[in-house]
């Protein structure tokens, strides 16, 4: 029988290099080759504007939402949103909640957000039977964060979460259960709602706070955006107080749930006043990035704002999240607000750390550079992304068509990239003596250390993967 150290070898050449790399020894170097030559270099792509508040980003003109309907919605894993355990608290004309809601005013005044409560005690006959009207179809069809239906999948709108952890030969068991992750999507007509988040650390509470930040945000903008109750943003400003004012919501219902801290990136795609062309408006604090591929440009990061690109930045520092960090309050230091144009078959896609991670061209060790610098790490990055969804993990095509073979390609990819690490660590030595007599806990965590520590030359990182996309569409 070999030993471990045999095996860890065979482990290593088996599986250290994405299969790409095994069936074509060029197709990894293909993006690297790209970037030295300096044929990435495009002489114009949409710009991405981006602050740390709504009035720092110029404002661009929106056009008009053309329905309300929903045309499809998903979230998850393991029911995502729908399992947050809340109870929607029924709404009177007198709450003052309500037109906080609605206000978008000028909130510059001492940094205080104006809330006016307004009381109409002569409301006629006709609206109180409309509103009876109203609250009967809500108990007879009820809304879970403004959707009544969380299964209507579609291919241009789509999600879906993995571990790539190890499986505990024992137990069966992936290490790091449950998966902490979270997204939801809701589409319409002429627009969409994305949303992702990934809960701090592992646990329940971690899933709690990711859950519960996706559905406080989701339910917010559906009731401020996306109703015929409300006048529609006219410029993409609206958006983004709308977009801070979810995670304020967001964060509230983590406290509620009492989740523990998470990241949140939102992205919310309307219409722009010029046919064909839309505008992609973000929010986000942590590390789970926002992207747009498009088949003219490439991949351009939405979230690049929120982290310095010329900085090596320590992967394990999720830079921001909500929940109860000190005391109730969540850490804000790289909240950012970004806007960019996208245009019809443009697929925008948010992924957790566990995907954009595995992108980096360090920890997937596919460089083949001596050293590389922080803004090179970041392009390699894209070029690594888009060079995936042009050429598939196979570096020959077919180049990816919807949101929902975007989606499958890059958690394909990771799993991929990590099968090495996961072998290595789903060995029977690590767990068990010779007999098969399953070793104490503590003797195991030492064995899984002293693996871990010589890990350092085999690819990838081992996390939660979560990715979400809409590609863009007509409408029509």
């Amino acid at each position: 029988m070999p030993s471990f150290r045999q095996k860890f070898s065979g482990f290593f050449r088996q599986f250290s290099a994405p299969s790409e790399s095994r069936n074509d020894e060029n197709a990894s170097n293909r993006f690297i080759k790209k970037y030295l030559t300096g044929h990435e270099v495009q002489k114009y792509e949409p710009i991405i504007l981006h602050g740390r508040t709504p009035q720092e980003v110029p404002p661009q003109q929106l056009g008009g939402i053309k329905s309300y309907e929903v045309v499809s919605s998903l979230t998850g894993p393991h029911g995502g949103l729908i399992s947050v355990n809340q109870t929607e608290k029924h709404l009177s004309a007198s709450d003052p909640e309500i037109n906080f809601i609605d206000n978008l005013e000028d909130d510059s005044h001492n940094g205080e957000k104006k809330v006016n409560v307004s009381t109409n005690d002569s409301t006629d006959e006709t609206s109180n039977v409309e509103s009876k009207q109203n609250i009967l179809k809500k108990l007879r069809h009820p809304l879970v964060a403004g959707v009544e239906n969380w299964n209507v999948p579609h291919t241009n709108a789509y999600g879906a979460s993995c571990s790539l952890y190890e499986v505990h030969p024992i137990t069966h068991r992936h290490t790091g259960d449950p998966i902490a992750d979270c997204f939801a999507i809701v589409t319409r007509a002429n627009s969409a709602i994305m949303v992702l988040a990934d809960g701090v650390n592992w646990g329940v509470k971690s899933r709690t706070a990711a859950r519960s930040a996706v559905h406080g945000c989701v339910d917010y903008l559906n009731k401020t955006i996306f109703t015929a109750e409300k006048e529609s943003p006219k410029n993409t400003t609206d958006v983004l107080v709308t977009l801070l004012r979810s995670f304020h919501a967001a964060h509230n219902m983590i406290l509620q749930e009492e989740g523990t801290l998470t990241t949140l990136t939102a992205i919310v795609v309307l219409p722009s006043t010029v046919d064909n062309h839309y505008v992609a408006c973000c929010c986000n604090v942590g590390d789970s990035l926002g992207y747009v591929y498009s088949s003219k440009y490439g991949v351009r990061e939405l979230t690049q704002g929120s982290h310095d690109v010329h900085r090596m930045r320590d992967m394990r520092d999720v830079m921001g999240a909500l929940g109860p960090v000190d005391g109730h309050n969540p850490e804000l230091s790289n909240l950012t607000l970004s806007i960019t144009q996208v245009d019809l078959d443009d697929i925008v896609f948010i992924t957790s750390d566990g995907v954009s991670d595995n992108l980096d061209p360090v920890v997937g060790h596919f460089t083949g550079l001596p050293s590389v610098e922080a803004y090179q790490r970041h392009k390699l990055s894209l070029l690594r992304t888009e060079d995936l969804i042009r050429n598939g993990v196979s570096g020959k095509g077919p180049a990816v068509d919807t949101a929902k073979d975007l989606v499958t390609l890059l958690l394909d990819f990771v799993t991929r990239l990590t099968a090495a690490k996961r072998r290595i660590l789903e060995d029977m030595e690590i767990y068990a003596d010779a007999n098969g007599k399953p070793l104490a806990q503590g003797e195991v965590r030492q064995k899984r250390k002293e693996i871990i520590r010589k890990m350092f030359g085999v690819p990838g990182k081992l996390d939660h993967a979560t990715v979400v996309a809409f590609k863009i569409n007509s409408g029509k």
